[in-house]
Formats: C-alpha cells, structure tokens, sequence
C-alpha cells in the first residue's frame, strides 16, 4: 500500500504581503489625492458661486438705478439750477477711482408716510476697495448732511464709465442731456475686469421742464381769456336783446 502524504496549508509568503500592502497604498494614496481635489475643486466652485451672486446682486442694484435715471438738473449753491444731469469724474467725493452722481425716480414712499418724494439724489463711490451707493433723504442735502451709504461691491480696485451719444462710445462727455447707455468696468482682485452695459430711459435737456411749465401756465391764460370773451359776449347780447324787447313795448 502506499501512503499519501497531506501538506500543510501555506500561507502567503514575505514577498507577497509586501505587494499587497504596496498595492493597497497606492491605491489609497490615490484615492486620497482624488477626494482632495474634489474637495478643493468644491471650496473654489462654492467661493466662485458666492462672488458672483454678489456680483450680480451688485450689477442689479446699479441696473435699477440706471433704469429709473431722470434728467434733473441740481441747484446751486449761489441761486438758479445748474446746466449737467449727471456727472461723473475721479476727482469728486473723495473716490479712489471715478464716480457717478444722477438722479433717479421711483424711490418707494407708501401712502406718503414719509414727508420727501419719489425723487433720489444717487452716487457711486470707490472706498477703500468697496465700491458703495451713496444717497440723501432729500434730492437737495444740507452743506455737511452725511449721505447713507450701502456697500454693493467688494475688492474692487477701479471703476470706469462710459457713455453712448451720439451713436458711439465716449470716456467723457458735457452731461447736459441723458445718454442712450451706460457701461461700467469694474476691476476686481481676484476676478479681474468685468464690462457691464445698461439702457437708459430717454430724457429731454435739461431746463426743458421750465419751458414746458411756461408753456403750460401761457395755455392756461389763454383759456381764461378765451372764456372772459367768451361770456361777456354773452353778456353783451342778453343786453341788446332787452333793449329790442323794449323799446318794442
């Protein structure tokens, strides 16, 4: 008879583990890198998506404003209404780049509870690094009032305006009448420069309001004397027609 010898069961041997475990680290090493990116890829996305939502609640501000623009010539200090409807310039305000001043309408006054207009006196101004909305209770401030102020953008390095008459684009103009568009470049930190254009309701000259209120109140004495005419005539012919009625008794 012959005997069959039974092994021993094995196990794996030095070498093989070493594999294994080098295997398996690779992997997780791998798999490591991949969620970090993920994760990294996820914070940038998240950062990006919350500037922009910023940015555009920003854009939006600004566009409500620009959409409600009005050609309104301010006072003066000495008497009498200036000549421009806006102005705009990087020497005003004390702006660390250029800035806008209009006015607009459509400033919400429920039921008149609040004893001012719908009429806003508006500015955009650079300060430190924000570019913030300035404005007054009243269209015209007292010397020294302190405007409200609301910051609608953040990192911003510059901002440059530019205006379409005339069928093209211009840096400056006289500001005496409203302009068909408006585009504003801001400069950003992190983003860079971002371009945005915005229509502009059409607005007569300024001091056109006067000779419209002028011409207004001349119809209006017209109508007066065409009606005195008009009823002493009446008068005048009630008159002769006693007289007639008489003289025939």
């Amino acid at each position: 008879m012959y005997s069959k010898q039974i092994k021993a069961p094995q196990g794996f041997t030095l070498l093989e583990m070493l594999i294994a475990i080098a295997i398996f680290a690779m992997l997780g090493l791998a798999a490591n890198t991949v969620l970090s990116t993920v994760m990294k890829n996820d914070t940038a996305t998240r950062d990006f998506a919350t500037k922009l939502k910023a940015m555009q609640q920003g854009f939006g501000v600004i566009e409500r404003d620009l959409n409600q623009m009005v050609a309104r010539t301010p006072r003066l200090l000495e008497g009498g209404r200036g000549t421009t409807v806006f102005q705009t310039g990087s020497n005003m305000l004390d702006s660390e780049s250029e800035s806008l001043v209009f006015f607009r309408l459509g400033w919400l006054n429920p039921d008149g509870l609040l004893p001012r207009g719908s009429l806003q006196s508006v500015a955009y101004v650079v300060m430190e690094g924000q570019l913030q909305r300035w404005y007054y209770p009243y269209p015209e401030p007292e010397i020294g009032a302190e405007p409200i102020k609301t910051v609608i953008m953040d990192k911003v390095l510059s901002v440059e305006y530019a205006f379409f008459t005339d069928d093209k684009w211009e840096r400056k103009t006289d500001a005496t009448k409203l302009p068909k568009a408006i585009a504003i470049e801001i400069e950003f930190e992190d983003i860079g420069k971002v371009q945005r254009k915005f229509l502009v309701p059409t607005g007569a000259l300024a001091g056109s309001d006067d000779s419209n209120n002028g011409g207004n109140n001349n119809g209006g004495n017209n109508n007066g004397g065409n009606n005195n005419n008009g009823n002493n005539s009446g008068n005048s012919n009630n008159g002769g027609s006693n007289n007639g009625d008489g003289k025939g008794e």
